[in-house]
């Protein structure tokens, strides 16, 4: 028993690190992670998929006098001013998002690590405690053998 106290100063105390990396985010940081997190969603392809497909049928079929006639290059355009902006900003969210998890990662296993040394502290202890008990049985077997004779 005498074993724990002194070990405990050593032991690695779990950390929120959702709340550590939180605090840390810049505001760059924070619309980097919004922005990443809405476009990465079906929804937003469900939002694109609507806005071409509506594009291209007001430009083809509905409007009698299209600015954007086929093969839509004006939407093309649009398309693509969108992917240059939106690459690297979800890069930039991907980094942060990878940074958080390797956070985690590391907290994890540093949590384990610590419960692994518990484990085996107190599996020694047990062990200890076992061969004492082993002593002690074969103490009383002997004094019941000799109370007997």
């Amino acid at each position: 028993m005498a074993q724990f106290p002194a070990l405990a100063h050593k032991r690695h105390k779990p950390e929120n690190i959702n709340t550590k990396q939180q605090a840390s985010l810049r505001l760059q940081d924070k619309v980097a992670l919004l922005i990443t997190s809405a476009v990465g969603t079906m929804y937003a392809v469900y939002f694109f998929a609507v806005f071409m497909a509506g594009w291209m049928l007001w430009q083809g079929a509905v409007s009698k006098h299209p600015f954007d006639p086929y093969p839509f290059a004006f939407l093309l355009f649009i398309g693509n001013i969108v992917q240059l902006l939106l690459m690297p900003l979800i890069m930039v969210g991907q980094n942060i998002q990878g940074r958080h998890a390797q956070f985690r990662s590391d907290e994890e296993y540093k949590t384990t690590l610590t419960s692994y040394h518990d484990l085996e502290l107190i599996l020694r202890h047990l062990d200890a405690q076992d061969e004492q008990l082993l002593q002690q049985s074969k103490l009383i077997e002997s004094l019941i053998k000799q109370i007997q004779t």
